[in-house]
């Protein structure tokens, strides 16, 4: 049995029209046929979109996976979102014309559903799916079509076409070798047996169990070469401030003071604050940290962070904060920078720096007396 994840990837719902994905090509002509229908889809609105509701709410596939047979004695239920009596087992080995003389036969048909156990060899997942909406969109029908290896495993199809019949919390029968909910029918009536005699011959199945076609395709995936691809588009992907080393020395203050444009009153129209009120968040919350950004690629900068560290930790908290990375290095540029510092580093971010002008490294940002400071050291005042 699969992991759960992995399971719930296989339950895909295509009676409603899916997303469509691949070239541009691809999407333009399912978009235009996605216009063509709308008032037709808007009404394809099936029980077995609550399936898929569920499932991935509640991460639980136990609807799927109901006897064969109602002498089990199994307390495994149909699910309660559940209200489709007949699952007719198709496969493409049926062809083309008899899906789709389906779709119309049991449009409007709230009772019936068809279910495939995966896609062709050399088909794309999202190849399969637009095969079927298409022939949704063509036959304006509301008939769900899943792809759901679980049921073909649990009912033992090895064959199709088939008709389950469930009703309540039992499997009622599995008739073989037709499509036809009224001719299953009689042929239960006629044997009184939940596996009747097959009404015809049974085709081979074309597709093969998705969850096994995933499990392989998750087999050959490097997930070691996907991590370092992921690693290194971090950093190509990163926007640096570029910022240029301090010309000249000097402490600059800035007031974070606001003005209240209007009153500001609460639910029950208590006023809070009125227009024109100034009002400083470093009243409200004062502001213990020392901000320090520094350029890495200036070793006199990494040594002025050093020492911002041992002279104010025992009082401030003090946060190294990088105005840039070399890129090349990526991570192991940034660990080295952190291994010299002796503690953790951040990267500049546009909020930080716009909201206290940042134009300069080294920059200290500190607070006192109800405002902010912050300092710029010019190249010959490092140590």
């Amino acid at each position: 049995m699969v992991s759960l994840r992995s399971a719930l990837l296989c339950l895909v719902v295509i009676g409603s029209v899916a997303p469509a994905y691949g070239s541009t090509d691809f999407a333009a002509q399912e978009s235009a046929a996605i216009e063509s229908f709308k008032e037709v889809l808007d009404g394809i609105k099936t029980n077995t979109d609550k399936q898929v509701d569920f499932v991935l709410k509640t991460e639980d596939l136990s609807f799927a996976q109901t006897p064969l047979m109602p002498d089990s004695n199994s307390a495994i239920p149909v699910p309660v979102e559940q209200a489709r009596a007949y699952q007719i087992f198709v496969s493409w080995s049926l062809g083309e014309s008899e899906i789709k003389n389906l779709l119309k036969e049991y449009h409007g048909n709230r009772e019936v559903e068809l279910v495939f156990r995966g896609i062709p060899d050399g088909v794309s997942l999202q190849d399969a799916l637009a095969k079927v909406q298409r022939l949704s969109l063509e036959t304006k029908s509301n008939t769900p079509v899943l792809i759901n290896p679980v049921l073909f495993g649990e009912s033992g199809i090895e064959t199709v076409p088939q008709i389950r019949k469930v009703s309540g919390k039992q499997t009622v029968y599995v008739v073989s070798g037709t499509t036809s909910v009224q001719a299953a029918e009689e042929q239960y009536q006629k044997f009184k047996s939940p596996k009747p005699n097959a009404i015809g011959p049974g085709l081979r199945i074309a597709e093969r169990d998705l969850i096994e076609v995933m499990k392989e395709r998750l087999a050959r995936v490097n997930f070691a070469e996907l991590k370092d691809k992921a690693l290194r588009r971090f950093w190509s992907n990163q926007v640096f401030a570029e910022l240029v080393p301090a010309p000249t020395s000097r402490v600059r203050k800035l007031d974070p003071s606001v003005v209240v444009p209007q009153d500001i009153t609460g639910a029950d129209g208590t006023l809070i604050h009125k227009a024109g009120d100034h009002i400083n968040p470093l009243d409200i919350r004062p502001f213990t940290q020392r901000l320090v950004i520094i350029d890495p690629s200036y070793e006199k900068q990494i040594n002025f962070a050093k020492a911002q560290i041992e002279k104010y930790s025992d009082k401030q908290n003090v946060v190294i904060i990088l105005s840039e990375v070399d890129r090349e290095k990526g991570w192991d540029g940034f660990t080295e920078v952190q291994n010299k510092v002796g503690r953790a580093v951040y990267i500049l971010k546009d909020d930080v720096r716009t909201r206290f002008s940042i134009d300069f490294t080294p920059s200290v940002v500190t607070a006192a007396d109800k405002n902010f400071y912050i300092e710029e050291v010019a190249g010959e005042s490092l140590p």
